[in-house]
């Protein structure tokens, strides 16, 4: 099958990009210079969020399709080609500064792949692929399968070190996007909580935060989990639910809005009606912990320090967390992504790097998560959220 090529004949800029061309211009040089090391021809991207990371193009279209793969092969020597459906084109040269944009006919985009990769030289590269850590295909994995035999000289590797290492240090521009999606996220928790009491419930909740984070410029909300008194409190938070809350309830609400494809994670726990003296003292002592581990998100340290900064803390309060292998991780492109903040997770911290903290507890009286999100910078740590979580446990209704 021939390539269908719709190439971009014009280097005027996309009117609506998310970031300026030079932003994309050094993720794309720093990926180069990664696929350097790693002996790589050519980058094959498949998994939305890789995509929009390095093409700009944002669409629901992205995500919600699973026939129509969006695509694009970052080259180590020569430009980036990117890949949609026909519906879309119009779309991605709107928004993406890539100048070579190219389709496919239903069900065909591995020949399009193939042929294009013949094209450019490439039929016998290394090809690195979104195969490992924390890495998932855009395609289903005959899918790929079939692009691998079309393409018998031609070798697919795992790419996700140079993936990962890319995305783990945000620019400024990516921080101030995280700013404002932090923002968001909390000020729509604040404001939901000031109509919350008795009786209400967590569904009805959820849509105060839904409303107020949209209200406030939110593109989307990633996701709305809520506990509130022992609701699936046995070592998660889950979805919000019709049961009615009551009075001495603990709730919990972690959630996530977007802006221009970059996310919060902020998690808020407050009670309903009344608070005992233990739930004071509880979260007290989860926000005492925090800041203590917020003091490990330093360069010089690794990603472990600060998980095991927390375990030292908890030894001393005989207490443990829920043992959920983690108490924190990335956050930037997905609510929750690389690295981890764990045992056993080496990377060194890195000024740029963001993270949610959030070692949390499941209690007879209750469920305590309160998280925020921090980037590392060359003197330590800096809140990304306005405004923090309450130092004093909030009584509602």
């Amino acid at each position: 099958m021939s390539v269908v090529e719709r190439q971009a004949t014009t280097s005027q800029k996309p009117p609506y990009p998310d970031f300026p061309e030079d932003e994309y211009k050094l993720r794309w040089g720093r990926a180069r210079s990664l696929m350097a090391r790693a002996d790589l021809d050519a980058l094959f991207i498949t998994e939305p969020k890789n995509y929009m990371y390095f093409t700009g193009h944002r669409s629901d279209q992205i995500t919600g399709d699973k026939i129509r793969p969006f695509i694009i092969l970052m080259l180590a020597n020569g430009e980036p080609i990117c890949f949609g459906p026909p519906f879309e084109l119009g779309h991605v040269r709107l928004t993406t500064w890539i100048q070579n944009v190219r389709t496919y006919q239903l069900l065909h985009h591995n020949e399009v792949i193939a042929e294009t990769l013949r094209e450019v030289g490439l039929g016998k590269a290394r090809i690195g692929a979104e195969l490992g850590r924390e890495q998932y295909l855009g395609m289903n994995l005959l899918d790929f399968r079939a692009l691998e035999a079309l393409l018998p000289d031609a070798k697919f590797v795992d790419a996700a070190d140079v993936l990962l290492s890319l995305r783990v240090i945000k620019s400024p521009l990516e921080l101030e996007r995280l700013r404002r999606a932090n923002s968001i996220t909390s000020e729509a928790i604040a404001e939901a909580f000031d109509h919350v009491k008795a009786g209400m419930s967590t569904i009805d909740v959820a849509r105060l935060v839904r409303i107020g984070m949209m209200q406030r410029g939110a593109d989307n909300v990633a996701a709305m989990m809520i506990a509130a008194g022992h609701d699936f409190t046995n070592g998660k938070v889950s979805v919000p639910t019709p049961r009615p809350l009551e009075v001495g309830d603990t709730l919990t609400v972690d959630c996530s809005a977007s802006v221009k494809g970059y996310y919060s994670d902020i998690a808020r726990t407050s009670v309903i009606g009344k608070a005992t003296e233990e739930q004071k003292a509880m979260y007290r002592m989860v926000i005492e912990l925090n800041h203590r581990c917020y003091e490990e998100l330093r360069p010089g340290n690794v990603c472990e320090d600060v998980n095991l900064r927390c375990q030292r803390e908890l030894q001393k309060l005989g207490r443990q967390t829920q043992a959920v292998g983690r108490i924190g991780h990335g956050v930037g492109c997905d609510p929750a992504e690389y690295p981890s903040l764990a045992v056993g997770e080496k990377l060194p911290l890195e000024p740029g790097m963001v993270f949610a903290c959030n070692p949390n507890f499941t209690t007879d009286f209750g469920f305590f998560n309160v998280e925020e999100n921090l980037v590392v910078t060359e003197s330590g740590p800096e809140m990304l959220v306005d405004p923090e979580g309450p130092a004093e446990l909030r009584v509602l209704g």
